[in-house]
């Protein structure tokens, strides 16, 4: 636990040292906060639909949402093994009194945590707001578990295809392909008409989860499959990294 802890604060070190994190988080807040106003002046227009929450609007029911989180992520592991490989530093990490699964948990968990703090810093927004309105506030807490489970999947993805280059520019567009790949299962359930076959393809969208976690809803069975899909994600990380192959 102590060799993850410290690998884990080494990659946080590596990511909040560099200028790139502040301007990424900067842009990140200023684009939350745009859509946050926007959604604002939606809900006080006469005709928006009363039945729908602030949390349901801002968690995952605009098109900005799915922008960031499809962009944040290849962003924050592009650089996790493809830079280390790049450098040769990678040699001494894994050369040093550490598992392999302790070095992609690190890597994974520093990433992540990252995410967390984006999202965690969009918080302001709903205290401002609390202050001119009463909400429930928990929509707003199922909403950003909800976020951070399926930065979790995401991350993870980001962090297998770091796993499998050398190039951070190539990581970064492995991982925006497949995580877009994930994203488009949803859409398949138009052009299902089985209704078994639809109830698995919506169990099966990242999107439909982020919904239910919106409005409130905290059940077992998302939560499973959005740390199932992390759990696989970085055990074949794992497997990439362990082979004399990639070490070479």
């Amino acid at each position: 636990m102590g060799n993850l802890i410290a690998l884990t604060q080494r990659e946080l070190k590596s990511f909040f040292y560099s200028p790139i994190a502040y301007v990424a988080g900067a842009l990140f807040l200023l684009l939350q906060g745009f859509v946050f106003w926007l959604l604002v002046l939606v809900m006080v227009d006469p005709r928006a639909d009363p039945g729908l929450s602030m949390a349901q609007y801002f968690f995952g029911g605009t098109f900005f949402f799915w922008f960031a989180v499809l962009l944040i992520a290849p962003l924050l592991t592009m650089r996790t093994f493809s830079e280390e490989k790049r450098t040769g530093s990678i040699e001494l990490l894994l050369t040093a009194p550490v598992t392999d699964a302790q070095v992609v948990l690190a890597k994974f968990l520093g990433a992540w945590l990252a995410y967390v703090v984006f999202w965690l810093s969009t918080l302001i927004f709903f205290f401002v707001l609390r202050r001119f309105s009463a909400f429930d506030w928990m929509p707003v807490a199922t909403g950003y578990l909800g976020t951070w489970l399926l930065g979790a999947v995401l991350i993870a993805v980001g962090v297998l295809a770091s796993s499998l280059t050398r190039n951070q520019v190539i990581a970064a567009v492995l991982s925006f392909v497949a995580i877009l790949l994930l994203f488009s299962v949803g859409l398949l359930d138009i052009f299902i008409r089985d209704p078994e076959a639809s109830k698995l393809i919506n169990y099966l969208s990242l999107m439909e989860h982020l919904r239910d976690f919106s409005k409130g809803f905290l059940d077992t069975r998302p939560v499973v499959f959005y740390l199932s899909l992390t759990a696989i994600c970085l055990f074949l990380t794992g497997r990439i990294i362990g082979s004399p192959r990639w070490r070479s």
